[in-house]
């Protein structure tokens, strides 16, 4: 019995074991945060379930997809969209309860979403500004964290696109990169921020911020409901009803809902605003259409599709043999077409038409293009009349026709040949060619012939006459003489030009010329030329044209230069062409340009030659010499390419003006070499006008003038800055102190005048020497020269004072920035080739215009100011404006 006992509490060991429910709860935050919020709430539930123990695993939204899949998770705790994606993938069980949130003593069941920047980012204040900016998100499926923040986006016309989206992964992580500044704002949900410490919710500020009311977190998108609680279909019933019953339940105070920070759980909430979200958004699952398969569309239009298919076979075979059919036929036609076209073509190509005339009818029948030389562009309908023949032909010509046919048909002649002239349309008349021949002969007699428009030919016989008569008029009145000679060398014609420099006429033998006049003809270089040269000789001898020989020829009247070319012709009637040209005054003019080039040529300045497009035509030995640029380099070039770029537009805009209205421009100009090197030049340009006063060229002459200008700019240096340390000497100071002071007077603010003066500089003289000293004060002079800005100016009085002028001042009390700078570098140590030195500084500063009103008063007032300093135990600075009164009148006293 006992043994019996004992094995029935064995079996019955198993049915009180506990059962285990594994609940997921995503990750918003980093894990270790979750775990430490969610495992009282698991504790709870195990309490509140007899024999069941709930199980906490803290993942992320992948993990606990992978879980489901794996059939490893039982309860379910994430927000709403990752919901809507688990309810389309998995079997669920619906929403048991939906979280309350409770903050500042209120409690609510929905969320939304934060946009958040540092408090700092001014430029950060609406969600229009977020355009361009870097944005930090936990993650793409957050619905508080992102999807909430996207839709506001979308709702004020901006895309992702429009933002630079950093994913860090948590909430936690969003807002330390937003407090650390990597990034220029972030998502996150709400009531992360109430969380943080007050000095972090100080540095941070809501964008688009949402005043709802009863809402009790920082919001800047619509809200949503809180997180669901979701049981899956492996729970027993009985169980998803205690775990609703105990979420329910759950009291804000206690120590599980303390720990998650939340409220408690209340009924089931509205997720459609969610699943709109989703869709708005194109977010999983609502992020790919779904596409029917091709196993539904055969289920349904399977048959149908197969008869339609049947159908348009039997009619693709039907059309097939019908278009073959088709093809064939108009293959036949398109053959006829063809060779008809081509037949037209080859009438209508020649131009020329096609008639025929019957003797018995005494009718003409044609073609359309007999009618297109009297305009008519249809052709004439119908047989044509003897009247409309009457109407068309000039009635001579008619006659004259009708005569010739009478004579091919009585005489058998060959062939009929006339050129006849029509009547036009519209006034004037044609000229054709009629041809034709006899076809049959006796009582059906019919001649066949061809009508062609010759008027153009026509036309151009006339030209060619009209031609002839206007060369031969042109050739007389040439400017050169031109002499056509027959085979024997004996002139048949001469121009009035040969008549005149040669006193020839036709019937002259063209050797002969010469020797009958006794003229001497010499070779350019003053050589007798003998007969065997003439140009006319060679060319006859050699059967070849003979160009451009130069003679000089002396007769009665004085010396021409001749310039003869011969050229044979091969005619039966005619020889040679002779022609040759006065060039005395090319040959005069050739000298001077000689000479003019041996100038150009030889001139130690600079000589460049333009057109009156800028373009380079000449330069000489000496633009080389100077540019850098060879002839061959420059010449097509633009004169601009020499500009140095130091002057403006408009200086070359005058240079031009002046040449348009004087001809003549002079001054000094800054160009640029070859190599790069800018040098200065003394240019002048002359305009070369032609005989009508219109621009043709122009001649710029420059030299070098930069070694002048460098010893000017040597001598202006010495005058105005100081020997040894380069600074601004008295002269130039003053100067610089004007213009601030005139600066100021434009535009306000205030001047500062700095009186410096070395302490211990004396001693620094006295025991390393002056060398020593000199170097003290470069050392010093640019160190000093480095403190200042970029519009004050630092001069050297002499010995060791300085003045420092700083204009631009926002105020009388401001520069002490600047001061303290000039004391420090002053004061650090030097050092300096025979030993380490440091001296200090005394300062003393007037402002214009509180401490006077011109720069002599001023520097009083700031030498006075560095007195006092001096006095003050030196290594220190003094502002005029701070002196008392009895110090000021003790110091203006002693000065």
């Amino acid at each position: 019995m006992r043994w019996l006992l004992l094995l029935c509490v064995m079996l019955a060991l198993p049915l009180r074991a506990e059962q285990v429910l594994t609940m997921g709860v995503f990750a918003y935050r980093d894990k270790p945060v979750m775990e430490q919020m969610y495992q009282p709430l698991a504790a709870y539930l195990s309490e509140q379930l007899p024999d069941v123990t709930i199980r906490l695993l803290v993942l992320t939204q992948d993990e606990i997809e992978q879980e489901l899949a794996s059939n490893n998770l039982d309860l379910v705790f994430t927000n709403p969209s990752h919901y809507l994606l688990l309810r389309s993938q998995n079997a669920l069980t619906g929403v048991l309860a939906t979280k309350i949130s409770r903050e500042r003593g209120t409690a609510t069941s929905a969320l939304g979403g934060v946009i958040i920047t540092r408090n700092e980012r001014s430029d950060i204040q609406h969600l229009a500004h977020l355009r361009g900016q870097t944005v930090a998100i936990p993650g793409y499926r957050f619905l508080g964290g992102f999807q909430a923040q996207a839709l506001e986006l979308l709702e004020a016309d901006m895309t992702l696109n429009d933002i630079e989206v950093d994913v860090a992964g948590s909430h936690g992580r969003v807002v330390e990169a937003v407090l650390n500044a990597t990034v220029d704002a972030g998502f996150v949900r709400t009531g992360i921020l109430e969380g943080l410490s007050k000095d972090k919710q100080a540095q941070l500020k809501i964008i688009n911020r949402q005043h709802l009311p009863g809402f009790p977190f920082w919001v800047s998108t619509r809200l949503y409901p809180e997180w669901p609680f979701l049981a899956l279909p492996n729970v027993s019933p009985v169980h998803i009803r205690r775990i609703a019953s105990a979420l329910m339940a759950l009291d804000h105070q206690h120590p599980a809902a303390q720990a998650a920070g939340i409220e408690g759980f209340a009924p089931p909430g509205d997720y459609l605003p969610v699943e709109n979200l989703a869709r708005r958004l194109r977010q999983p699952p609502f992020d790919v259409e779904s596409q029917p398969s091709l196993v539904t569309l055969w289920r349904f239009y399977g048959p149908w599709l197969l008869f339609v298919c049947i159908l348009l076979l039997l009619l693709s075979l039907s059309l097939l043999a019908l278009g073959r059919k088709h093809l064939q036929v108009r293959q036949s036609r398109k053959d006829y077409r063809e060779q008809s076209r081509k037949l037209e073509e080859v009438i209508w190509g020649t131009g020329i038409g096609v008639w025929e005339w019957q003797a018995g009818k005494d009718t003409l029948s044609c073609s359309e293009q007999c009618a297109y030389p009297a305009g008519y562009r249809r052709g004439w309908s119908g047989p044509v009349s003897a009247e409309r023949l009457r109407a068309v032909f000039y009635a001579p010509d008619l006659a004259v026709l009708k005569e010739r046919i009478h004579a091919l048909l009585t005489d058998h002649s060959e062939q009929l040949e006339l050129e006849l002239r029509m009547r036009r349309r519209r006034g004037g008349y044609a000229w054709v060619l009629v041809k034709g021949r006899l076809v049959t002969n006796g009582a059906g007699a019919r001649v066949s012939g061809t009508l062609q428009d010759i008027t153009q030919r026509r036309r151009q016989q006339e030209l060619i006459i009209s031609n002839e008569e206007r060369l031969r008029t042109i050739v007389s009145f040439l400017p050169m003489g031109i002499v056509l000679t027959d085979h024997r060398g004996r002139v048949v014609h001469c121009n009035s030009g040969a008549e005149q420099l040669l006193h020839m006429r036709p019937g002259h033998m063209l050797n002969a010329v010469y020797q009958q006049r006794g003229w001497r003809v010499q070779r350019p270089d003053g050589s007798e030329m003998p007969k065997t040269e003439f140009a006319s000789y060679r060319a006859m001898q050699e059967n070849r044209p003979v160009h451009n020989v130069i003679m000089e020829l002396h007769t009665d009247s004085g010396v021409r230069w001749l310039k003869v070319s011969a050229t044979p012709l091969g005619h039966a009637n005619y020889r040679l062409v002779v022609a040759f040209y006065d060039i005395t005054s090319e040959r005069r003019a050739d000298l001077d340009l000689r000479l003019a080039a041996s100038v150009f040529s030889h001139s130690r300045e600079a000589i460049m030659i333009t057109d009156k497009h800028d373009k380079v035509l000449d330069v000489n030995q000496a633009f080389t010499r100077i540019t850098g640029y060879s002839s061959r380099e420059m010449i097509g070039q633009p004169g601009s390419m020499l500009h140095s770029g130091r002057h403006a537009e408009s200086f070359y805009r005058d240079i031009w003006q002046a040449l348009a209205s004087h001809g003549y421009w002079q001054g000094e100009v800054w160009s640029r070499r070859k190599s790069g090197e800018q040098y200065a030049q003394m240019l002048s340009v002359s305009r070369v006008q032609d005989d009508c006063g219109r621009s043709r060229h122009y001649v710029f002459m420059f030299s070098d003038i930069t070694p002048l200008l460098d010893q000017q700019e040597k001598l202006e240096r010495i005058a105005h800055y100081d020997a040894l340390t380069g600074l601004p000497n008295r002269l130039l100071l003053a100067d610089r102190i004007q213009q601030a002071l005139a600066g100021c007077r434009r535009q306000g603010g205030a001047v500062g005048i700095v009186y410096l003066d070395l302490d211990g500089f004396k001693a620094v003289n006295d025991t390393h020497g002056h060398d020593a000293g000199d170097e003290l004060l470069k050392t010093l002079a640019a160190r000093m020269q480095q403190c200042l800005r970029e519009n004050d100016t630092l001069g050297r009085l002499g010995g060791d004072e300085f003045v420092a002028v700083l204009a631009g001042m926002s105020g009388p009390d401001d520069g002490n920035d600047v001061l303290a700078r000039l004391l420090q570098a002053a004061s650090e140590p030097v050092t300096l080739s025979c030993a380490t030195v440091q001296v200090s500084a005394s300062l003393g500063m007037a402002v214009y215009p509180r401490d006077g009103v011109d720069a002599d008063q001023l520097m009083r007032r700031a030498d006075v100011a560095m007195y006092a300093a001096k006095q003050a135990g030196k290594n220190g600075w003094q502002r005029f404006g701070e002196l008392e009164q009895r110090q000021l009148e003790y110091e203006l006293s002693d000065v």
